[in-house]
């Protein structure tokens, strides 16, 4: 008996220090700024899960584009998905599982290739109050119960992947909050959400979106829970914009800026005004920022395109900056030639500063 009570004894002990082991890998020691650069250079996977379309375009999203990225000498992926359009109607609002599985399998590729992953909350135009896009889901909800909505899909996406490692799997609340989800309804969504999270994941880093579609000038209003130390805030930065949107399809009257060249030196005044705006809020409210897109799209010269993404890298890391290019592979911005499997050289020696 003495012999048995000590082996259960023993059991036990192990079976604490395995919970306990648990416990530990689940946390992290690192700090917020920690992991924001740890982030380092990283680039946006566009135009596949966040579109209209995801489910037809999700098998863009095999193993082979991971390692692209690794290869490119990238670290980091920022994953949009349109998750409003893939949930129920109806409480409780339950994400569709086979679209599901196409994220499941964008971070087992990322963690594959030792890559970090953000999942990114894309795309709900109609909490934003925009027009929605063909085949855009519709509730009929009123703005109240969009928001109520949202906190419920993002329960659910906490939930699934609480178990993912906390320093390699972050989470992005909402891509460029506007409109309807802006300044004081933003910054509430934000403490709704996040309280919704850390039931299931205390330790994840969260990033947050600056207000006014992610710029510099929506960090004015962005305000945060003040005890919640393991949040990353990001910014967004198109300037020049009749450059790097020149002739775009999506940006009303942007083909009167097709021509427009770069880099000269008022443009780089305007790509460095949100970056000090940025820095000095950071500083201020010693909260760390990540450059979650940046890009020019390809009516602009292939040239200029270069010499201004090189201008941006280096203007951003020169403030410490971490960063996701917008994006990868697409035909508008991509330093990755989906069809053809290889890079535009040029532009991406100019986000990896070879």
């Amino acid at each position: 008996m003495k012999f048995q009570l000590f082996s259960l004894r023993q059991g036990l002990a192990v079976c604490l220090l395995l919970l306990l082991g648990d416990t530990v890998a689940a946390q992290s020691p690192r700090t917020a700024e920690e992991q924001t650069a740890a982030l380092g250079r990283g680039v946006n996977f566009g135009g596949i899960l966040e579109a209209p379309d995801a489910v037809d375009r999700a098998k863009h999203l095999d193993r082979t584009l991971f390692k692209a990225v690794r290869d490119g000498g990238f670290a980091t992926v920022r994953l949009p998905v349109r998750f409003s359009n893939h949930a129920g109607l109806t409480v409780p609002y339950a994400l569709d599982e086979a679209f599901m599985r196409h994220v499941d399998d964008a971070v087992e590729s990322a963690l594959a290739e030792d890559l970090t992953i953000i999942i990114d909350f894309h795309h709900y135009r109609q909490m934003d109050g925009d027009p929605l896009d063909e085949g855009e889901r519709r509730a009929d909800l009123s703005d109240e119960s969009l928001r109520e909505r949202f906190t419920l899909i993002w329960q659910q996406i906490a939930e699934r992947y609480r178990s993912q490692p906390v320093e390699k799997v972050l989470f992005e609340i909402y891509n460029e909050p506007h409109g309807n989800t802006d300044g004081d309804v933003w910054n509430q969504l934000v403490a709704d959400t996040l309280a919704v999270i850390r039931k299931s994941n205390p330790e994840r880093f969260v990033i947050v979106d600056a207000g006014n579609w992610a710029t510099a000038w929506g960090l004015e209003t962005l305000e945060l829970p003040k005890d919640d130390r393991r949040l990353i805030v990001s910014v967004h930065n198109y300037a020049p914009f009749d450059f790097t949107m020149q002739g775009a399809s999506w940006i009303e009257n942007s083909a009167k800026w097709v021509g427009t060249p770069c880099c000269s030196k008022a443009q780089i005044a305007k790509i460095n005004e949100p970056l000090d705006i940025a820095v000095e809020w950071s500083r201020e409210n010693k909260r760390p920022i990540f450059l979650g897109e940046f890009g020019a799209n390809s009516i602009a010269g292939y040239e200029d395109r270069v010499r201004y993404t090189r201008i941006m890298r280096d203007e951003a890391e020169r403030r410490g900056f971490t960063w996701a290019y917008w994006d990868f592979s697409s035909d508008e911005f991509g330093p990755w030639d989906y069809l053809g499997k290889k890079w535009r050289v040029e532009l991406r020696d100019a986000l990896t500063g070879k």
